[in-house]
C-alpha cells in the first residue's frame, strides 16, 4: 500500500475524496435511520439512540469537511492537499468505527432476519465506498476494514447458516480488497498519464513560443542581411552601369560584362531573399484592382520565360479555358511573380520534352470565381519521400541540382507564400522520372460588366 508524492496527483486524489462525499453521507444518514427504526423493537432504545447519533453526528462532521473543501479554490486545494487527506483519513476511520459498532450492536443482538439486513446494508455501504474512497488505499481500507471485521464477528455461531455466513462474509471483504486496490491502481495511472500529458502539453507549448521566436528572429536576419548587402551591390551595379558607357579596351569589355552579370544575378537572388522575408514577416498585402484575364494574361505570364525555353529546346504550351472572364479583379503582380518563380523553376529543371501553363474556371459565382492554375513539366520529378519536405522554408527537394542549374532555392517557397498570400494553397504531384505538376486556385472577383 503505498501513498503518492507527487503534489499534483495528490492533489488530485484529495478532490475525487470529497467531490461524492456529501452525497454518500446523505445515504449513511437514510441508511442509519432505516436501521434504527427496523431494529427498534429488538434492542434498547437508548442504546440504539445513541449509536444512531453518533452516525448522524459522523456524517454531519464529513459533510463539514466537503463543503469547507469546496470553498477553496484549486489552487488552495492542492496546496494544502495533505491536510485534507489527512481530516479525509479521520473522518473515514471514525464513520468506520462507528458503523462496525453498529454492525456488532444489531447482528449480535438481533433476530436472524436483523442480522441478513444489517450485514446487507453493510455490504451496500462499503461497496459504495470504492468509487468515492478508493482514490486513497489508506482511506478505503480505513473504513471498510472495521465495517466488514465487524460483520464477521456479529455473523460468528456454531450452526451452519452462521459459519456459511461468515465464511461469505470474509470472501466478500478480500474480493472488495481487491476491487479497490484495481481501481485505486488504475486511477492512479490515469492521474500519472494525465500529470505527464500536462507536462507535455507544457513542454509543447514551450517548443513552439521558442520555434516561433526563433523563425522571427531569423526572418529579421534574413531581412537585415539582405538590405545591408543590397547597398553596396547597388554601388557595384552603379559603377558597372557608368563603366559601359567608358572608351573601354576590348580586354576591359571583356571583364566587365561578367562582372555586370554576376552583380544583376546576385542582386536579383538578394531581392528574392528580401520578398521572402517581407512574405514570411506578414509585411505583404494585396493590392487587387482589375486586369485582362484569358489569352491575354497567359500571354503576358508566358513573354518573359519563351527565350528561355527555347534556348534549351523546350515546348512551352498553354491551355486557356474559353469560358474565363475577359476581366478579373485580383493582384496581377503577385500573380506574375507566381509564374515567374514556377515556370522559372520548371524551364530551369526540365532538360527535355515540355513545359505546360493551363488555366480552367474551378468555381463560378454571380459576383466571384475561382480559377485554378496549373504548370505541368516533363522535368526529373520528385521523390516521394523528399515531396511532403518541400513546405519547409528553404528546403529543397534535391541540393545537388539546385547547385548545378543555380540559384539558392527559394523560388518555391516564395511562389507557395505568395499563393496562401492571394487565398490559395500550392498543390504538388510528382512521379520521379516522369515531371511534376504545381497547380494552385485563387479567387478573383468579377467587375460590373462580367457581372451582367
Amino acid at each position: 500500500m503505498s501513498t503518492t508524492t507527487d503534489p499534483s496527483i495528490l492533489g488530485r486524489q484529495v478532490e475525487l475524496l470529497y467531490r461524492n462525499l456529501r452525497p454518500g453521507q446523505v445515504v449513511a444518514l437514510l441508511n442509519a435511520s432505516l436501521l434504527s427504526w427496523v431494529a427498534a423493537s429488538q434492542l434498547p432504545r437508548m442504546v440504539l439512540g445513541t449509536w444512531w447519533l453518533l452516525a448522524m453526528l459522523a456524517a454531519a462532521w464529513r459533510i463539514s469537511l466537503a463543503i469547507r473543501f469546496s470553498r477553496r479554490t484549486t489552487d488552495q486545494q492542492h496546496a494544502q492537499s495533505t491536510f485534507w487527506r489527512r481530516q479525509a483519513l479521520v473522518g473515514a476511520a471514525a464513520s468506520g468505527l462507528v458503523w462496525a459498532a453498529g454492525a456488532i450492536l444489531l447482528m449480535r443482538f438481533g433476530d436472524t432476519t436483523l442480522q441478513l439486513f444489517t450485514a446487507l446494508v453493510m455490504a451496500g455501504m462499503v461497496a459504495g465506498a470504492v468509487p468515492i474512497l478508493a482514490a486513497d488505499q489508506r482511506i478505503f481500507r480505513a473504513y471498510a476494514w472495521p465495517v466488514g471485521l465487524a460483520v464477521l464477528i456479529g455473523t460468528i455461531d456454531s450452526d451452519p447458516l452462521h459459519i456459511a455466513f461468515s465464511a461469505m462474509a470474509v470472501i466478500y471483504m478480500v474480493m472488495l480488497t481487491r476491487s479497490a486496490d484495481y481501481f485505486h491502481d488504475t486511477l492512479q495511472d490515469s492521474l500519472r498519464l494525465e500529470h505527464e500529458k500536462d507536462g507535455l502539453v507544457a513542454n509543447l507549448e514551450h517548443a513552439r513560443e521558442i520555434a516561433e521566436q526563433s523563425n522571427r528572429a531569423k526572418t529579421e536576419f534574413l531581412a537585415n542581411i539582405s538590405h545591408e548587402l543590397r547597398t553596396p551591390l547597388n554601388g557595384v551595379v552603379g559603377l558597372g552601369e557608368l563603366l559601359s558607357h567608358e572608351n573601354l579596351t576590348p580586354e576591359q569589355h571583356e571583364l566587365l560584362v561578367p562582372l555586370r552579370h554576376s552583380a544583376d544575378d546576385l542582386m536579383r537572388i538578394i531581392s528574392h531573399l528580401i520578398e521572402l522575408s517581407a512574405l514570411e514577416a506578414g509585411h505583404a498585402r494585396p493590392m487587387p484592382s482589375p486586369f485582362p484575364a484569358g489569352q491575354t494574361l497567359i500571354d503576358t505570364l508566358l513573354v518573359s520565360h519563351r527565350a528561355a525555353a527555347e534556348a534549351r529546346g523546350l515546348a512551352l504550351i498553354k491551355e486557356i479555358d474559353p469560358a474565363l472572364p475577359g476581366v478579373l479583379v485580383g493582384d496581377v503582380e503577385r500573380l506574375r511573380q507566381i509564374f515567374t518563380h514556377l515556370i522559372g523553376n520548371a524551364i530551369k529543371f526540365t532538360e527535355r520534352g515540355r513545359v505546360s501553363v493551363s488555366a480552367r474556371i474551378h468555381e463560378h459565382a454571380a459576383t466571384a470565381i475561382k480559377v485554378e492554375f496549373c504548370i505541368d513539366d516533363t522535368g526529373p520529378g520528385i521523390p516521394p519521400e523528399k515531396l511532403k519536405l518541400l513546405s519547409g522554408l528553404l528546403v529543397q527537394a534535391d541540393g545537388s541540382s539546385v547547385r548545378r542549374h543555380g540559384g539558392i532555392g527559394v523560388g518555391l517557397p516564395i511562389a507557395r507564400k505568395l499563393i496562401e498570400l492571394l487565398g490559395g494553397e500550392l498543390q504538388i504531384t510528382s512521379t520521379a522520372g516522369v515531371g511534376s505538376r504545381f497547380s494552385f486556385t485563387l479567387p478573383f472577383a468579377l467587375v460590373a460588366v462580367e457581372q451582367h
